[in-house]
């Protein structure tokens, strides 16, 4: 059969523009809701990086941003900029595009455009105090519904915003608590008679899940991720936190450095809730000191899934209501969160320190449930 020339150009070229087309990286959103490009697997570092660093644990994330194939390999919705780590190993310069300024990180930056960014100075805390406005803009607090007051929830559990649609907190907060129904943001002070200048956001949730291997007997892997119903918008009082996914975080753990909390939980053992967002600065302690305060307490299970912190003389602690909130660390110029409050013998009791869920043990969990 003979080809018409002007047909095989007519082909070729078609063949040309539908390859062209096909290895073209066009615009496309991650399963958070960022935006990204679409590209071959193999150009997009951060993805790369993660599966590296994590394997088989992020199948569902990486499965979850395909969008195509370049002949035989994935492409990926893959972050839209760079970022550079400088010579001090933790201080961040970015060159990003004006949407989307990443870190040059394992996989933190997947998670949210911009993390960790307080909005406030933040001096070293030797007390609870109040928080100023902005201080901690990625803090929550859930509602849950209450026969008394069914027009307005009870706040009873802190949580912290990692993504513009995903907030981390306690299993045992979400674990078969029907009621619990709402997510506040980007709140100082709870009572809304006082003027902060705050501007809350209280969002419905669409879905809480704890951990499946969560113990309400031992408070093992106690950690739940909760989807929020629509996207918070950001503003410059409420961000989120940067995960502890960094190689500069990834296995340390963190005694004798000192992180902050935060929450609106009571002031004192079974006493009332604190209305104006109080903050405080704990030191880590060793494993060792951990197991040994709770020695006593049969059910405690203290491992490699949770760190401790307070001081040996006690007096300072989170307390009822705080838990599910954050432990977070400063790093550079961002804050990340490398614990979530979970329990502890009363409140700031001596020689017993406080138990937080170490997040740092949770990313198989954390990214399986980014839906």
């Amino acid at each position: 059969m003979n080809v018409h020339p002007r047909w095989l150009f007519h082909l070729i070229l078609t063949l040309l523009i539908i390859n062209s087309t096909q290895s073209q990286e066009t615009d496309c959103t991650n399963p958070i809701n960022l935006p990204g490009k679409c590209m071959n697997i193999r150009s997009c570092t951060p993805l790369l990086d993660l599966l590296r660093t994590y394997g088989t644990s992020v199948t569902n994330f990486l499965r979850n941003s395909l969008c195509g194939f370049d002949g035989r390999d994935p492409k990926v919705c893959c972050p839209t900029s760079e970022s550079n780590v400088n010579e001090n190993g933790n201080e961040f310069s970015t060159t990003p595009s004006p949407e989307l300024p990443l870190r040059n990180t394992s996989y933190g930056p997947l998670f949210a455009p911009q993390c960790g960014q307080s909005n406030g100075p933040i001096p070293k805390i030797v007390g609870g105090v109040p928080a100023i406005l902005g201080a901690w803009p990625w803090i929550a607090i859930l509602g849950y519904r209450s026969s008394k007051h069914p027009d307005q929830p009870s706040w009873l559990c802190g949580g912290t915003l990692i993504s513009s649609r995903h907030v981390l907190t306690a299993a045992h907060c979400v674990f078969l608590r029907q009621d619990l129904y709402v997510v506040r943001l980007g709140d100082l002070n709870l009572d809304d008679s006082v003027d902060d200048g705050a501007n809350p956001v209280d969002i419905l949730i669409d879905k809480a899940t704890p951990h499946p291997d969560y113990s309400d007997n031992h408070y093992t892997d106690d950690i739940a991720m909760i989807r929020l119903a629509q996207d918070v918008q950001f503003t410059p009082n409420l961000q989120p936190i940067c995960l502890p996914f960094v190689k500069e975080l990834i296995g340390r753990n963190f005694v004798n450095s000192i992180p902050f909390i935060a929450g609106w939980g009571s002031i004192y053992w079974r006493g009332p809730s604190a209305k104006a967002l109080q903050q405080l600065q704990l030191p880590v302690v060793e494993p060792e000191t951990c197991v040994n305060a709770f020695k006593r307490f049969n059910t405690a299970i203290i491992d490699n899934r949770v760190l401790c912190a307070g001081f040996a003389k006690g007096g300072k602690d989170a307390c009822q209501g705080d838990s599910g909130g954050p432990l977070m660390y400063p790093l550079g110029k961002s804050f990340y969160i490398i614990g979530v409050v979970s329990y502890g013998f009363r409140c700031a009791e001596r020689g017993i320190p406080g138990v937080y869920t170490k997040v740092g043990e949770f990313a198989d969990f954390i990214t399986s449930n980014l839906d």
